[in-house]
């Protein structure tokens, strides 16, 4: 089977600009590792193996860091392809060498393949799997498409991922809104979600592209404390702290403010116009009103 070659952003760049296309190393700035295999999930037992828990925090975050580069021009032609590999075999019914680290950790979900242990079957319990809406989502995206009722989706996405993580979901609720978010807001996202990539899915294909997000727009907060647990480092500062700093006087407290009480195990926040408030929605516990 013939397969389409695979431009890194600069070589894309270059090609759209008629320039001489650059030969770059296969490491940099390209997907980590071929078409032909996932660099996360070297093999099924891999996948069986890691834990049904961690396997759905990893499917949310990818999904979210997709949804990221999908929002920004440098990085929405990777976005897409990344996409459209992603449901190339149409479904996620069985494990396949060949898929992505999303569609292997998608499969993984639907199948229930982590079950090794009793705490793993308890958790597959609480899992669902909405096959039609995550399709359409990539499908819109491969095509590169408005993806429309965002908050919508993902609202839906991490309840059926049954996300327990105050951090994970707080970050759900700013990505969504990517297009909409100030720079500062930004920054606060990619800074929480390169600590969970290092901490958790370092080999992760789409980790290096958020690094490369990162690095160009300056998004990631200089000695911040990593919120995965490792111990803090003497002068690092909470994202909330940051927030502060960094921010506009009355943006930046109200900003700061609201993470602070996220972290200290609030969920109850709502955004309008780039402000904080606390409001509760007995619809869905509590969540981000789609405009």
């Amino acid at each position: 089977m013939e397969h389409k070659k695979q431009y890194t952003l600069e070589q894309w760049s270059a090609i759209q600009g008629g320039h001489e296309m650059p030969e770059t190393s296969k490491t940099q700035y390209s997907f980590i590792g071929d078409i032909l295999e996932s660099k996360m999930f070297r093999s099924k037992a891999k996948v069986q193996g890691t834990e049904a828990r961690d396997m759905a925090d990893f499917a949310l975050m990818n999904m979210v860091a997709l949804y990221i580069l999908s929002n920004e021009n440098d990085f929405a032609v990777a976005a897409q392809d990344y996409a459209k590999r992603t449901i190339m075999y149409g479904n996620f019914n069985q494990f396949r060498a060949g898929g992505t680290d999303l569609n292997i950790a998608l499969t993984s979900i639907k199948n229930s393949m982590n079950d090794s242990t009793d705490k793993d079957k308890l958790q597959n319990n609480k899992l669902k799997f909405n096959d039609v809406k995550i399709k359409a989502f990539l499908q819109t995206m491969k095509a590169g498409r408005k993806i429309q009722s965002v908050p919508t989706f993902f609202m839906r996405l991490e309840k059926d991922l049954d996300i327990q993580n105050s951090n994970y979901r707080s970050i759900r609720r700013l990505a969504q809104d990517w297009p909409r978010l100030t720079g500062m807001q930004k920054q606060l996202v990619i800074t929480r979600m390169m600590q969970y990539f290092r901490s958790k899915a370092l080999r992760s294909e789409l980790y290096s592209y958020l690094r490369d997000l990162s690095r160009s727009q300056g998004l990631e907060a200089k000695n911040a404390h990593n919120a995965e647990g490792s111990p803090r480092m003497r002068g690092a500062d909470t994202l909330a702290k940051l927030a502060i700093a960094g921010g506009t006087i009355a943006g930046g407290y109200a900003l700061g403010k609201a993470i602070g009480r996220i972290g200290a195990g609030g969920d109850k926040w709502q955004q309008r116009r780039g402000k904080y408030s606390f409001k509760d929605d007995p619809g869905y516990g509590y969540n981000m009103r789609e405009k």
